[in-house]
Protein backbone atom coordinates (compact mmCIF):
# COMPACT_ATOMS: atom_id res chain seq x y z
CA UNK A 1 0.00 0.00 0.00
CA UNK A 2 1.36 3.65 -0.92
CA UNK A 3 1.08 5.66 2.55
CA UNK A 4 0.53 9.33 1.79
CA UNK A 5 3.07 11.39 4.19
CA UNK A 6 1.63 14.59 5.40
CA UNK A 7 3.76 17.17 6.57
CA UNK A 8 2.38 20.67 7.71
CA UNK A 9 4.80 23.80 8.26
CA UNK A 10 3.16 25.69 10.82
CA UNK A 11 3.67 29.56 10.75
CA UNK A 12 3.27 30.90 14.20
CA UNK A 13 2.72 34.69 14.23
CA UNK A 14 4.18 35.51 17.48
CA UNK A 15 7.53 34.05 16.02
CA UNK A 16 6.46 35.95 12.45
CA UNK A 17 8.70 39.48 12.16
CA UNK A 18 6.10 42.37 13.20
CA UNK A 19 3.90 43.87 9.83
CA UNK A 20 5.24 47.30 8.78
CA UNK A 21 2.62 49.53 9.88
CA UNK A 22 1.93 52.50 7.69
CA UNK A 23 1.07 56.01 8.67
CA UNK A 24 -1.31 57.90 7.22
CA UNK A 25 -1.02 60.49 4.61
CA UNK A 26 -3.36 63.31 5.57
CA UNK A 27 -4.34 65.64 2.78
CA UNK A 28 -3.06 69.18 1.90
CA UNK A 29 -5.74 71.76 2.88
CA UNK A 30 -8.31 68.84 4.08
CA UNK A 31 -9.94 69.36 7.20
CA UNK A 32 -11.38 66.97 9.88
CA UNK A 33 -15.05 68.07 9.96
CA UNK A 34 -15.13 69.54 6.46
CA UNK A 35 -15.52 68.28 2.47
CA UNK A 36 -13.41 71.33 1.53
CA UNK A 37 -10.35 70.39 -0.01
CA UNK A 38 -11.01 66.70 0.57
CA UNK A 39 -11.37 63.52 -1.51
CA UNK A 40 -14.74 62.31 -1.86
CA UNK A 41 -17.72 61.08 -4.38
CA UNK A 42 -16.11 63.33 -6.70
CA UNK A 43 -13.16 61.24 -6.76
CA UNK A 44 -15.00 57.49 -7.03
CA UNK A 45 -16.77 55.77 -10.11
CA UNK A 46 -20.39 54.42 -8.99
CA UNK A 47 -21.34 50.94 -9.46
CA UNK A 48 -24.75 48.91 -8.83
CA UNK A 49 -25.02 44.87 -8.27
CA UNK A 50 -28.12 43.08 -8.17
CA UNK A 51 -29.43 42.12 -4.95
CA UNK A 52 -31.90 40.32 -3.91
CA UNK A 53 -34.65 41.34 -1.74
CA UNK A 54 -35.75 38.68 0.45
CA UNK A 55 -32.13 36.27 0.70
CA UNK A 56 -33.39 34.10 3.27
CA UNK A 57 -36.91 32.87 1.52
CA UNK A 58 -37.47 31.15 -1.52
CA UNK A 59 -41.43 32.15 -2.44
CA UNK A 60 -41.36 35.88 -3.75
CA UNK A 61 -41.11 38.95 -1.76
CA UNK A 62 -44.95 40.56 -1.01
CA UNK A 63 -45.57 37.64 -3.46
CA UNK A 64 -44.65 39.38 -6.54
CA UNK A 65 -42.56 36.51 -9.07
CA UNK A 66 -42.24 39.66 -11.12
CA UNK A 67 -39.95 41.68 -8.67
CA UNK A 68 -37.57 39.73 -6.28
CA UNK A 69 -34.48 41.79 -6.91
CA UNK A 70 -32.76 45.50 -6.39
CA UNK A 71 -30.07 47.38 -7.33
CA UNK A 72 -27.59 48.54 -4.72
CA UNK A 73 -25.59 50.98 -5.57
CA UNK A 74 -21.37 51.43 -4.08
CA UNK A 75 -18.52 53.69 -4.80
CA UNK A 76 -15.39 52.69 -5.74
CA UNK A 77 -11.71 54.21 -5.64
CA UNK A 78 -9.24 51.76 -6.70
CA UNK A 79 -6.02 54.27 -8.12
CA UNK A 80 -3.84 53.12 -5.34
CA UNK A 81 -4.76 49.44 -5.50
CA UNK A 82 -1.50 47.78 -5.85
CA UNK A 83 -3.18 44.60 -6.74
CA UNK A 84 -0.62 42.43 -7.79
CA UNK A 85 1.01 42.54 -4.80
CA UNK A 86 -2.33 41.50 -2.85
CA UNK A 87 -3.14 45.06 -1.45
CA UNK A 88 -5.95 44.96 0.46
CA UNK A 89 -9.93 46.18 0.21
CA UNK A 90 -11.44 48.84 2.56
CA UNK A 91 -15.39 47.94 2.54
CA UNK A 92 -16.80 50.29 4.37
CA UNK A 93 -20.87 49.28 5.79
CA UNK A 94 -23.31 51.55 5.02
CA UNK A 95 -25.68 52.96 7.68
CA UNK A 96 -28.82 54.58 7.52
CA UNK A 97 -28.13 56.95 5.09
CA UNK A 98 -27.28 57.90 1.58
CA UNK A 99 -23.74 56.26 1.39
CA UNK A 100 -22.25 59.53 -0.13
CA UNK A 101 -21.94 61.12 3.31
CA UNK A 102 -19.35 58.31 4.46
CA UNK A 103 -17.33 58.78 1.36
CA UNK A 104 -16.74 62.02 2.07
CA UNK A 105 -15.80 61.98 5.70
CA UNK A 106 -14.41 58.59 6.10
CA UNK A 107 -11.15 60.19 6.64
CA UNK A 108 -9.40 56.95 7.97
CA UNK A 109 -9.96 55.10 4.75
CA UNK A 110 -8.63 57.45 2.38
CA UNK A 111 -5.84 58.12 4.46
CA UNK A 112 -4.42 54.84 4.67
CA UNK A 113 -5.42 53.65 1.36
CA UNK A 114 -2.23 55.03 -0.61
CA UNK A 115 0.07 53.35 1.98
CA UNK A 116 -1.60 49.93 2.51
CA UNK A 117 -2.13 49.88 -1.45
CA UNK A 118 -5.83 49.39 -1.06
CA UNK A 119 -9.11 49.32 -3.22
CA UNK A 120 -11.77 51.28 -1.18
CA UNK A 121 -15.01 50.47 -1.60
CA UNK A 122 -18.35 51.87 0.23
CA UNK A 123 -21.25 49.74 0.03
CA UNK A 124 -25.25 51.67 0.68
CA UNK A 125 -27.13 50.11 2.78
CA UNK A 126 -30.88 48.65 1.49
CA UNK A 127 -33.29 51.30 1.86
CA UNK A 128 -31.53 54.45 2.02
CA UNK A 129 -29.80 57.06 -0.48
CA UNK A 130 -30.49 55.54 -3.89
CA UNK A 131 -30.11 51.78 -3.18
CA UNK A 132 -34.07 50.92 -3.16
CA UNK A 133 -35.66 47.85 -3.25
CA UNK A 134 -38.98 49.11 -3.83
CA UNK A 135 -41.55 52.02 -5.47
CA UNK A 136 -43.04 54.41 -3.12
CA UNK A 137 -47.06 53.68 -1.79
CA UNK A 138 -45.58 49.57 -1.89
CA UNK A 139 -47.95 47.99 0.76
CA UNK A 140 -45.70 46.09 3.08
CA UNK A 141 -42.34 47.44 1.22
CA UNK A 142 -40.16 47.88 4.50
CA UNK A 143 -40.69 44.32 5.19
CA UNK A 144 -37.20 44.04 4.17
CA UNK A 145 -35.26 46.00 6.34
CA UNK A 146 -33.51 44.40 8.79
CA UNK A 147 -30.01 43.99 9.70
CA UNK A 148 -29.99 40.62 8.43
CA UNK A 149 -30.89 41.42 5.08
CA UNK A 150 -28.30 44.28 5.10
CA UNK A 151 -25.06 41.89 6.25
CA UNK A 152 -26.18 39.54 3.24
CA UNK A 153 -26.16 42.21 0.77
CA UNK A 154 -22.85 43.11 2.20
CA UNK A 155 -21.63 39.50 1.72
CA UNK A 156 -22.75 39.71 -1.61
CA UNK A 157 -20.85 42.53 -2.42
CA UNK A 158 -17.75 41.20 -0.81
CA UNK A 159 -18.25 37.93 -3.15
CA UNK A 160 -18.43 40.24 -6.37
CA UNK A 161 -15.53 41.99 -5.10
CA UNK A 162 -13.32 38.65 -5.32
CA UNK A 163 -15.02 37.89 -8.96
CA UNK A 164 -12.17 37.70 -11.49
CA UNK A 165 -12.34 40.22 -14.03
CA UNK A 166 -13.70 38.04 -16.75
CA UNK A 167 -16.84 37.15 -14.49
CA UNK A 168 -17.90 40.71 -14.11
CA UNK A 169 -16.13 41.34 -10.36
CA UNK A 170 -12.59 43.07 -9.46
CA UNK A 171 -10.47 40.58 -9.05
CA UNK A 172 -9.60 40.32 -5.18
CA UNK A 173 -9.78 37.43 -4.36
CA UNK A 174 -6.35 37.45 -3.26
CA UNK A 175 -6.65 40.56 -0.85
CA UNK A 176 -7.43 41.02 2.55
CA UNK A 177 -10.71 42.45 3.09
CA UNK A 178 -11.09 45.17 6.12
CA UNK A 179 -13.83 46.02 6.86
CA UNK A 180 -14.72 49.68 8.96
CA UNK A 181 -17.95 51.29 10.23
CA UNK A 182 -18.82 53.84 12.39
CA UNK A 183 -22.59 54.45 14.76
CA UNK A 184 -24.76 52.00 13.43
CA UNK A 185 -22.77 50.99 10.56
CA UNK A 186 -19.76 50.35 13.21
CA UNK A 187 -22.58 47.82 15.12
CA UNK A 188 -22.83 46.01 11.40
CA UNK A 189 -19.28 45.83 10.87
CA UNK A 190 -19.20 43.99 14.63
CA UNK A 191 -21.81 42.03 13.48
CA UNK A 192 -20.58 41.12 10.06
CA UNK A 193 -16.91 39.72 11.29
CA UNK A 194 -19.05 37.68 13.90
CA UNK A 195 -21.35 36.35 11.33
CA UNK A 196 -19.05 35.83 8.28
CA UNK A 197 -15.90 35.65 9.61
CA UNK A 198 -15.10 34.03 6.08
CA UNK A 199 -15.71 37.48 4.12
CA UNK A 200 -13.51 39.91 6.17
CA UNK A 201 -10.05 39.58 7.98
CA UNK A 202 -10.57 41.86 10.58
CA UNK A 203 -13.18 45.38 11.49
CA UNK A 204 -12.78 49.00 12.63
CA UNK A 205 -16.30 49.11 14.97
CA UNK A 206 -16.11 52.81 15.75
CA UNK A 207 -18.23 54.63 18.13
CA UNK A 208 -21.08 50.80 17.61
CA UNK A 209 -23.24 50.57 20.80
CA UNK A 210 -23.76 46.89 20.39
CA UNK A 211 -24.44 46.69 23.70
CA UNK A 212 -27.05 49.16 23.87
CA UNK A 213 -30.14 46.76 24.54
CA UNK A 214 -32.25 45.29 26.94
CA UNK A 215 -31.81 41.67 28.86
CA UNK A 216 -28.03 41.91 29.02
CA UNK A 217 -25.49 40.59 31.49
CA UNK A 218 -24.42 42.31 33.01
CA UNK A 219 -27.32 44.66 31.75
CA UNK A 220 -27.17 48.29 30.04
CA UNK A 221 -27.72 51.15 31.89
CA UNK A 222 -30.83 52.95 29.64
CA UNK A 223 -29.65 55.87 31.57
CA UNK A 224 -26.38 55.88 30.15
CA UNK A 225 -26.45 58.31 26.75
CA UNK A 226 -28.64 60.74 28.80
CA UNK A 227 -25.77 60.87 31.45
CA UNK A 228 -23.58 61.23 28.63
CA UNK A 229 -24.66 64.01 27.02
CA UNK A 230 -24.97 65.74 30.71
CA UNK A 231 -21.87 64.70 31.57
CA UNK A 232 -20.43 66.88 27.93
CA UNK A 233 -22.32 69.91 28.98
CA UNK A 234 -20.60 70.21 32.60
CA UNK A 235 -17.47 70.94 33.94
CA UNK A 236 -16.34 66.98 33.47
CA UNK A 237 -17.01 67.24 29.60
CA UNK A 238 -15.37 70.50 29.37
CA UNK A 239 -18.03 72.87 29.54
CA UNK A 240 -19.55 73.95 33.14
CA UNK A 241 -21.89 72.75 35.85
CA UNK A 242 -24.08 76.01 35.49
CA UNK A 243 -25.09 75.20 32.47
CA UNK A 244 -26.21 71.93 33.25
CA UNK A 245 -27.74 72.85 36.21
CA UNK A 246 -29.68 76.18 34.91
CA UNK A 247 -30.68 73.51 32.13
CA UNK A 248 -32.60 71.41 34.38
CA UNK A 249 -34.01 74.42 36.30
CA UNK A 250 -35.89 75.86 32.79
CA UNK A 251 -37.98 73.20 31.38
CA UNK A 252 -40.48 73.09 34.44
CA UNK A 253 -40.71 76.56 33.80
CA UNK A 254 -41.33 76.73 30.20
CA UNK A 255 -44.48 74.51 31.03
CA UNK A 256 -45.28 76.98 34.30
CA UNK A 257 -45.23 79.69 31.83
CA UNK A 258 -47.42 77.95 29.24
CA UNK A 259 -50.19 78.46 31.54
CA UNK A 260 -51.28 81.67 30.91
CA UNK A 261 -51.55 84.08 27.93
CA UNK A 262 -48.35 86.37 28.85
CA UNK A 263 -46.25 83.62 29.69
CA UNK A 264 -47.34 82.19 25.73
CA UNK A 265 -46.29 85.53 24.86
CA UNK A 266 -43.28 85.29 26.97
CA UNK A 267 -42.29 81.80 25.20
CA UNK A 268 -42.92 82.95 22.06
CA UNK A 269 -40.71 85.89 22.03
CA UNK A 270 -37.78 84.65 23.73
CA UNK A 271 -37.70 81.16 22.06
CA UNK A 272 -38.86 83.20 18.40
CA UNK A 273 -41.09 80.57 17.36
CA UNK A 274 -42.18 81.17 14.01
CA UNK A 275 -46.24 80.89 15.33
CA UNK A 276 -47.76 82.09 18.52
CA UNK A 277 -47.46 79.59 21.17
CA UNK A 278 -51.09 78.31 21.44
CA UNK A 279 -52.83 77.31 24.58
CA UNK A 280 -52.85 73.63 25.91
CA UNK A 281 -55.84 72.06 23.65
CA UNK A 282 -56.83 69.02 22.18
CA UNK A 283 -54.21 68.37 19.61
CA UNK A 284 -51.83 70.83 20.42
CA UNK A 285 -49.47 71.39 23.41
CA UNK A 286 -46.43 74.08 22.24
CA UNK A 287 -44.79 74.78 25.52
CA UNK A 288 -43.90 70.69 25.49
CA UNK A 289 -42.75 70.96 22.22
CA UNK A 290 -40.73 74.23 22.62
CA UNK A 291 -38.99 71.69 25.90
CA UNK A 292 -38.56 68.62 23.27
CA UNK A 293 -37.34 70.94 20.72
CA UNK A 294 -34.71 72.57 23.39
CA UNK A 295 -34.10 69.28 24.55
CA UNK A 296 -33.29 67.52 21.29
CA UNK A 297 -30.40 69.90 20.31
CA UNK A 298 -28.13 68.91 23.30
CA UNK A 299 -28.54 65.16 22.18
CA UNK A 300 -27.15 65.99 18.35
CA UNK A 301 -24.54 67.92 19.38
CA UNK A 302 -22.95 65.68 22.26
CA UNK A 303 -22.25 63.62 19.24
CA UNK A 304 -21.28 66.01 17.18
CA UNK A 305 -18.44 67.80 20.23
CA UNK A 306 -15.41 67.72 17.84
CA UNK A 307 -12.83 70.27 18.89
CA UNK A 308 -13.12 71.63 15.17
CA UNK A 309 -16.27 73.06 13.02
CA UNK A 310 -17.99 69.59 11.34
CA UNK A 311 -20.43 68.91 8.82
CA UNK A 312 -20.72 65.26 9.41
CA UNK A 313 -24.05 64.73 12.11
CA UNK A 314 -25.34 68.22 9.65
CA UNK A 315 -25.38 65.39 7.03
CA UNK A 316 -22.88 67.52 5.47
CA UNK A 317 -25.34 70.29 4.36
CA UNK A 318 -23.83 72.75 6.95
CA UNK A 319 -21.06 73.30 10.17
CA UNK A 320 -21.33 72.88 13.83
CA UNK A 321 -18.92 74.82 15.65
CA UNK A 322 -16.18 73.74 17.27
CA UNK A 323 -16.92 72.43 20.56
CA UNK A 324 -20.71 72.85 19.89
CA UNK A 325 -21.66 71.65 23.50
CA UNK A 326 -19.29 74.40 25.02
CA UNK A 327 -20.29 77.22 22.69
CA UNK A 328 -24.28 75.86 23.43
CA UNK A 329 -23.00 76.54 27.37
CA UNK A 330 -22.12 80.00 27.00
CA UNK A 331 -25.27 81.86 26.94
CA UNK A 332 -25.75 79.43 30.23
CA UNK A 333 -23.27 80.31 32.06
CA UNK A 334 -23.94 84.01 32.03
CA UNK A 335 -26.97 83.13 33.93
CA UNK A 336 -27.63 82.00 37.23
CA UNK A 337 -31.42 80.01 37.23
CA UNK A 338 -31.94 81.01 40.63
CA UNK A 339 -32.42 84.58 40.49
CA UNK A 340 -32.64 85.28 36.58
CA UNK A 341 -36.25 86.07 35.08
CA UNK A 342 -37.57 83.90 32.46
CA UNK A 343 -37.22 86.10 29.81
CA UNK A 344 -32.83 85.83 30.11
CA UNK A 345 -33.33 82.19 31.00
CA UNK A 346 -35.41 81.43 28.41
CA UNK A 347 -33.18 83.65 25.93
CA UNK A 348 -30.31 81.64 27.00
CA UNK A 349 -32.19 78.37 26.36
CA UNK A 350 -32.97 79.33 22.74
CA UNK A 351 -29.67 80.90 21.67
CA UNK A 352 -28.00 77.46 23.33
CA UNK A 353 -30.56 75.21 20.85
CA UNK A 354 -29.39 77.74 17.97
CA UNK A 355 -26.05 76.48 17.76
CA UNK A 356 -27.30 73.47 16.30
CA UNK A 357 -30.87 74.28 14.86
CA UNK A 358 -29.60 77.83 13.47
CA UNK A 359 -25.96 76.88 12.77
CA UNK A 360 -26.03 78.61 9.51
CA UNK A 361 -27.11 82.16 11.56
CA UNK A 362 -29.90 82.55 8.69
CA UNK A 363 -33.25 81.38 10.52
CA UNK A 364 -35.32 84.07 10.96
CA UNK A 365 -37.42 81.97 13.59
CA UNK A 366 -37.96 78.45 14.51
CA UNK A 367 -40.82 76.19 14.06
CA UNK A 368 -40.90 74.21 17.00
CA UNK A 369 -42.84 71.70 15.36
CA UNK A 370 -40.54 71.29 12.85
CA UNK A 371 -36.86 69.48 13.07
CA UNK A 372 -34.17 70.13 10.64
CA UNK A 373 -33.16 66.16 9.60
CA UNK A 374 -37.19 66.61 8.27
CA UNK A 375 -35.23 68.75 5.87
CA UNK A 376 -32.26 66.40 5.15
CA UNK A 377 -31.21 64.15 2.57
CA UNK A 378 -31.48 61.38 5.10
CA UNK A 379 -34.62 59.93 7.24
CA UNK A 380 -34.50 60.15 10.68
CA UNK A 381 -31.18 58.17 11.76
CA UNK A 382 -29.88 56.61 15.34
CA UNK A 383 -27.95 60.27 15.81
CA UNK A 384 -31.34 62.32 15.39
CA UNK A 385 -32.55 63.56 18.19
CA UNK A 386 -34.55 61.77 20.50
CA UNK A 387 -38.07 62.44 21.51
CA UNK A 388 -40.45 61.44 24.26
CA UNK A 389 -44.06 61.22 24.43
CA UNK A 390 -45.83 62.19 27.87
CA UNK A 391 -49.79 61.82 28.94
CA UNK A 392 -52.07 64.70 28.31
CA UNK A 393 -51.31 67.26 30.60
CA UNK A 394 -53.09 67.62 34.18
CA UNK A 395 -55.70 69.90 33.55
CA UNK A 396 -55.34 73.44 34.57
CA UNK A 397 -57.53 76.60 35.08
CA UNK A 398 -55.99 79.68 33.17
CA UNK A 399 -57.19 83.11 32.87
CA UNK A 400 -58.45 82.48 29.53
CA UNK A 401 -60.37 79.11 30.58
CA UNK A 402 -58.35 76.95 28.12
CA UNK A 403 -58.46 73.15 28.66
CA UNK A 404 -55.65 70.69 28.64
CA UNK A 405 -55.74 67.49 26.34
CA UNK A 406 -53.60 65.65 23.91
CA UNK A 407 -49.60 65.12 24.34
CA UNK A 408 -46.36 65.85 23.11
CA UNK A 409 -45.08 65.15 20.37
CA UNK A 410 -44.30 61.78 19.86
CA UNK A 411 -40.54 60.04 19.40
CA UNK A 412 -41.41 57.99 16.35
CA UNK A 413 -43.70 60.11 14.30
CA UNK A 414 -47.17 59.63 13.82
CA UNK A 415 -49.16 57.97 11.27
CA UNK A 416 -48.57 54.54 9.80
CA UNK A 417 -49.43 56.34 6.00
CA UNK A 418 -47.78 58.81 5.50
CA UNK A 419 -44.47 57.02 7.17
CA UNK A 420 -44.26 53.87 5.24
CA UNK A 421 -45.55 55.57 2.01
CA UNK A 422 -41.98 56.45 1.00
CA UNK A 423 -40.75 52.95 0.73
CA UNK A 424 -37.51 54.60 2.52
CA UNK A 425 -35.29 53.34 5.56
CA UNK A 426 -35.85 55.06 8.96
CA UNK A 427 -34.39 54.56 11.81
CA UNK A 428 -37.70 55.03 13.58
CA UNK A 429 -39.00 51.58 12.02
CA UNK A 430 -35.55 49.82 12.15
CA UNK A 431 -35.78 50.96 16.09
CA UNK A 432 -39.86 49.90 16.67
CA UNK A 433 -38.56 45.95 14.83
CA UNK A 434 -35.12 45.12 15.59
CA UNK A 435 -32.57 47.81 16.88
CA UNK A 436 -34.71 48.75 20.13
CA UNK A 437 -32.67 50.40 22.33
CA UNK A 438 -33.57 51.74 25.51
CA UNK A 439 -33.38 55.14 26.95
CA UNK A 440 -34.41 57.20 30.05
CA UNK A 441 -33.83 60.36 30.87
CA UNK A 442 -35.00 62.98 33.60
CA UNK A 443 -33.23 61.36 36.44
CA UNK A 444 -31.65 63.46 39.53
CA UNK A 445 -28.21 62.31 37.31
CA UNK A 446 -29.02 63.78 34.16
CA UNK A 447 -30.54 67.77 32.93
CA UNK A 448 -33.33 66.74 31.26
CA UNK A 449 -37.16 67.36 32.40
CA UNK A 450 -39.30 64.16 34.19
CA UNK A 451 -42.98 64.92 35.36
CA UNK A 452 -43.33 65.65 38.98
CA UNK A 453 -47.31 65.81 39.12
CA UNK A 454 -47.24 69.70 38.90
CA UNK A 455 -48.36 70.28 35.12
CA UNK A 456 -47.98 66.15 33.93
CA UNK A 457 -48.61 62.52 35.63
CA UNK A 458 -45.86 61.86 37.81
CA UNK A 459 -43.61 59.61 36.10
CA UNK A 460 -40.84 57.47 36.93
CA UNK A 461 -37.91 58.54 34.72
CA UNK A 462 -35.64 55.57 35.74
CA UNK A 463 -38.71 53.27 34.34
CA UNK A 464 -38.25 52.17 30.23
CA UNK A 465 -41.45 52.58 28.41
CA UNK A 466 -40.85 50.56 25.49
CA UNK A 467 -43.11 52.42 23.01
CA UNK A 468 -44.90 49.33 21.28
CA UNK A 469 -48.37 51.37 21.07
CA UNK A 470 -46.93 54.16 19.50
CA UNK A 471 -44.56 51.21 16.94
CA UNK A 472 -47.78 50.06 16.08
CA UNK A 473 -49.30 53.02 15.32
CA UNK A 474 -46.77 54.49 13.44
CA UNK A 475 -45.36 51.82 11.69
CA UNK A 476 -47.47 48.75 12.21
CA UNK A 477 -45.00 46.87 13.69
CA UNK A 478 -44.37 45.24 17.59
CA UNK A 479 -41.04 45.86 18.28
CA UNK A 480 -38.63 42.57 19.05
CA UNK A 481 -36.12 43.94 22.20
CA UNK A 482 -34.49 40.67 22.63
CA UNK A 483 -33.73 40.18 19.10
CA UNK A 484 -30.39 42.31 19.06
CA UNK A 485 -29.36 40.30 22.05
CA UNK A 486 -30.87 36.82 20.57
CA UNK A 487 -29.53 37.12 17.00
CA UNK A 488 -27.09 39.11 16.58
CA UNK A 489 -24.55 38.43 19.38
CA UNK A 490 -25.00 39.98 22.25
CA UNK A 491 -22.10 40.12 25.16
CA UNK A 492 -20.85 36.44 24.01
CA UNK A 493 -18.50 37.60 21.82
CA UNK A 494 -15.84 34.45 22.90
CA UNK A 495 -15.70 33.17 19.49
CA UNK A 496 -14.60 36.76 18.06
CA UNK A 497 -11.70 38.10 16.32
CA UNK A 498 -9.96 41.08 14.44
CA UNK A 499 -12.49 43.58 15.80
CA UNK A 500 -11.35 46.90 17.05
CA UNK A 501 -14.18 48.72 18.87
CA UNK A 502 -13.46 52.34 19.64
CA UNK A 503 -15.29 54.77 21.58
CA UNK A 504 -15.39 58.94 22.51
CA UNK A 505 -15.91 59.20 26.02
CA UNK A 506 -17.70 62.28 24.68
CA UNK A 507 -20.00 60.54 22.99
CA UNK A 508 -22.99 59.66 24.65
CA UNK A 509 -23.47 56.21 22.52
CA UNK A 510 -20.07 54.97 24.52
CA UNK A 511 -22.49 53.62 27.48
CA UNK A 512 -23.62 51.24 25.06
CA UNK A 513 -20.24 50.05 23.77
CA UNK A 514 -17.62 47.91 24.32
CA UNK A 515 -14.63 49.57 26.28
CA UNK A 516 -12.39 46.91 27.05
CA UNK A 517 -10.53 44.50 25.99
CA UNK A 518 -11.92 41.11 25.28
CA UNK A 519 -9.20 39.01 23.57
CA UNK A 520 -5.88 39.60 22.17
CA UNK A 521 -7.45 40.25 19.05
CA UNK A 522 -10.91 41.97 19.94
CA UNK A 523 -9.66 45.16 21.14
CA UNK A 524 -11.32 48.49 23.08
CA UNK A 525 -9.77 52.49 22.08
CA UNK A 526 -11.42 54.86 24.63
CA UNK A 527 -10.94 58.33 23.29
CA UNK A 528 -10.95 60.77 26.53
CA UNK A 529 -11.39 63.67 23.72
CA UNK A 530 -13.50 62.09 21.50
CA UNK A 531 -17.09 62.33 20.21
CA UNK A 532 -19.25 60.14 17.51
CA UNK A 533 -16.50 58.49 15.92
CA UNK A 534 -13.98 61.00 15.49
CA UNK A 535 -11.29 59.01 14.63
CA UNK A 536 -13.01 57.42 11.36
CA UNK A 537 -12.43 61.44 10.23
CA UNK A 538 -9.99 63.23 8.22
CA UNK A 539 -7.40 64.65 10.28
CA UNK A 540 -7.45 68.21 11.21
CA UNK A 541 -4.84 70.30 12.73
CA UNK A 542 -6.30 70.57 16.23
CA UNK A 543 -5.86 66.86 16.57
CA UNK A 544 -2.47 67.84 17.94
CA UNK A 545 -3.92 69.24 20.42
CA UNK A 546 -5.18 65.83 21.60
CA UNK A 547 -2.58 63.37 21.25
CA UNK A 548 -5.07 60.39 21.94
CA UNK A 549 -7.18 61.33 18.34
CA UNK A 550 -4.22 60.31 16.26
CA UNK A 551 -2.86 57.81 18.58
CA UNK A 552 -6.48 55.90 17.93
CA UNK A 553 -6.01 56.33 14.31
CA UNK A 554 -2.63 54.56 14.43
CA UNK A 555 -3.46 52.03 16.55
CA UNK A 556 -6.02 50.87 14.22
CA UNK A 557 -3.33 51.20 11.54
CA UNK A 558 -1.36 48.71 13.47
CA UNK A 559 -4.38 46.40 13.66
CA UNK A 560 -4.89 46.86 9.91
CA UNK A 561 -1.53 45.77 8.95
CA UNK A 562 -1.39 42.88 11.24
CA UNK A 563 -4.82 41.28 9.71
CA UNK A 564 -3.32 41.63 6.09
CA UNK A 565 -0.21 40.06 7.22
CA UNK A 566 -1.98 37.47 8.89
CA UNK A 567 -4.03 37.05 5.49
CA UNK A 568 -0.84 36.93 3.94
CA UNK A 569 0.36 33.82 6.07
CA UNK A 570 -2.67 31.95 5.55
CA UNK A 571 -2.11 32.53 1.47
CA UNK A 572 1.09 30.57 1.90
CA UNK A 573 1.35 27.29 -0.09
CA UNK A 574 2.32 25.11 3.35
CA UNK A 575 1.65 21.57 2.63
CA UNK A 576 3.27 18.78 1.21
CA UNK A 577 2.48 15.59 0.29
CA UNK A 578 5.21 12.91 -0.46
CA UNK A 579 4.53 8.75 -0.82
CA UNK A 580 6.16 6.28 1.25
CA UNK A 581 7.45 4.44 -2.48
CA UNK A 582 9.33 8.09 -2.79
CA UNK A 583 7.07 9.66 -5.11
CA UNK A 584 8.01 13.58 -6.00
CA UNK A 585 6.39 16.00 -3.70
CA UNK A 586 3.67 18.20 -4.44
CA UNK A 587 2.25 21.24 -3.21
CA UNK A 588 -0.93 21.70 -2.09
CA UNK A 589 -3.02 24.62 -2.67
CA UNK A 590 -3.00 28.12 -0.82
CA UNK A 591 -4.48 27.42 2.99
Amino acid sequence: NTMAVLVVVAVLLSSAAPPVVPRGQPFPGCKGGTTDGCPGTHNCSVHWLEQKIDHFNWAPPLGDASHQTFQQRYFVFDQWWEREAGGPVFFYFGNEDNVELYVNHTGLMWESARSFGALMVWAEHRYYGETMPYEPHTPGCLNFLTTEQAMADFAYVIDHLRQPASAGGWGASGSAILGFGGSYGGMIAAWFRMHYPNAVDGVIAASAPIWSFSGLDPPYDFAAFAEGTTRDASAAGGATDACRANLKAGWPRILAAGRSAAGRDLLGAAFRTCQPVRPVADGADDPMAILQWAEGAWDTMAMGNFPYASSYIMHGLSLLPPWPIRTACAPLDRIDASTAPDEALFAAMREAAGVFYNNTGQAPCFDIHHYPEDDMAARRKMTSPLRRSFPPPLAQREEAGGRAAGGAKGDLGSGVGDRTASCRGDWGYQWCTEMVQPFTRGTDRDMYFCPDGTFYPRRNCSAWDPGDERCEATWGVTPRPEWARVALGGKRLQGASNIVFSNGLLDPWHGGGVLSNLSHSVLAVLLPSGAHHIDLMFSDPQDDLYPDIGWARQFEREQMARWVAEHALRRVPVVETATAAGGGPGTAGGV
